[in-house]
């Protein structure tokens, strides 16, 4: 059995044929019976909490998590997925955008799902320009190890 990954097509093509968009915190992994392999399952399933429906009903707080991403216990993520009997499912790498360990939706309120949208992968983008400029600090150092 294999799942068919898709490419990704943009962000509209992504909003548009994401049945549901949600916020959730993730709250930790949900064990897999000991020696039970389940073709097609999953790489990791994530017990998580919506905090905000952005796309689609709200079914329920509570729910799992379906994907092939190592998400982090206690961090908040933008899922652009599907819902199914009590599982969100995102497998591909561009339907899970992490927004980190502190999250108000107090800024989105008010909003359209295009503003929504914008506001959290700006928040995103500028997490990572962050990170990537810490992150090259640390490299020229290490490189300095190796000037003769």
């Amino acid at each position: 059995m294999a799942r068919v990954i898709i490419p990704f097509e943009g962000w509209d093509w992504l909003k548009q044929t994401s049945s549901n968009i949600v916020i959730a915190h993730c709250i930790k992994p949900t064990p897999s019976a000991p020696g039970v392999l389940v073709i097609g399952a999953p790489k990791s399933d994530f017990g998580i909490e919506v905090v905000s429906v952005i796309k689609g009903k709200n079914f329920t707080s509570a729910a799992r998590l379906w994907t092939d991403h190592e998400l982090l216990e206690g961090q908040n993520y933008l899922l652009f997925g599907f819902y199914d009997s009590g599982i969100y499912k995102a497998y591909e790498p561009y339907r899970i955008v992490p927004l980190g360990l502190q999250f108000s939706t107090n800024m989105l309120a008010g909003k359209t799902l295009d503003e929504q949208i914008q506001m959290l992968l700006q928040r995103r983008l500028n997490d990572l320009n962050r990170q990537m400029k810490a992150e090259q600090g640390e490299k020229a150092r290490l490189e300095q190890a190796f000037i003769k």
